[in-house]
């Protein structure tokens, strides 16, 4: 993922995209697990408020070796939000309506990211901010929607069939379910067509209006 830092001969833009890089990195992974924590907290489950995880500290969320392969590998995790699906109100309406959570915050961070890339670009260094936040957003929320366990995806369909013989088998063969999300990222372009795809409809509903 570093790649898509641009290499300056200003010491002072270069920093600063980094700086921007980092930023969108983030807010990408934080608001995702907060996502999760507030959304499972208006199903019934208060569990996230208790841990102190509702927070936007960083300190709270972020795995170090999930953020590392973030920025080395193009894909990453936080530390998992604790959730207790017991205490929902509607056990399935709330386990789907929290896998969702973190993607749908990823995918509406893009969407609004985009907005501000297409206002920016060429006027302002800004303008890469917005650019990255749309990009790792994408990135975020197109991996956590792969149906592997312990991806997001997964979780959903967990909700929607718990006793069908797919989520059986990635939760009894989670060394299978490793290989198979690695063979995904690495021997498949289903996540780059996927990033690439809403990347262009966003820009282009975008421009639009602009």
């Amino acid at each position: 993922m570093l790649y898509l830092i641009r290499t300056s001969d200003n010491i002072y833009q270069t920093l600063a995209l980094l700086a921007f890089y980092l930023i969108a990195i983030l807010s990408a992974l934080i608001l995702h697990e907060v996502a999760h924590g507030l959304v499972a907290l208006w199903c019934g489950d208060p569990s996230a408020k208790y841990a102190g995880r509702l927070s936007l500290n960083p300190a709270k969320h972020l795995d170090g070796l999930g953020t590392l392969c973030f920025l080395l590998l193009g894909f990453g995790w936080a530390i998992p939000v604790p959730i207790n699906p017991n205490n929902f109100k509607n056990r399935r309406a709330g386990c789907i309506a929290v896998s969702l959570a973190g993607i749908g915050v990823n995918l509406l961070l893009a969407f609004i990211a985009s907005f501000f890339y297409v206002l920016l670009i060429g006027k302002t260094v800004w303008a890469y901010l917005f650019f990255y936040m749309m990009f790792i957003n994408i990135v975020f929320a197109t991996f956590n929607l792969l149906p592997i366990a312990p991806l997001d995806g997964f979780s959903l369909v967990e909700s929607l069939a718990p006793q069908s013989a797919y989520v059986r088998f990635m939760k009894e063969n989670r060394l299978v379910a490793l290989i198979i999300l690695l063979v995904v990222i690495y021997f498949t372009n289903i996540l780059g067509y996927m990033q690439v795809w809403l990347s262009d409809l966003f820009l282009d509903f975008w421009h639009l209006f602009l």
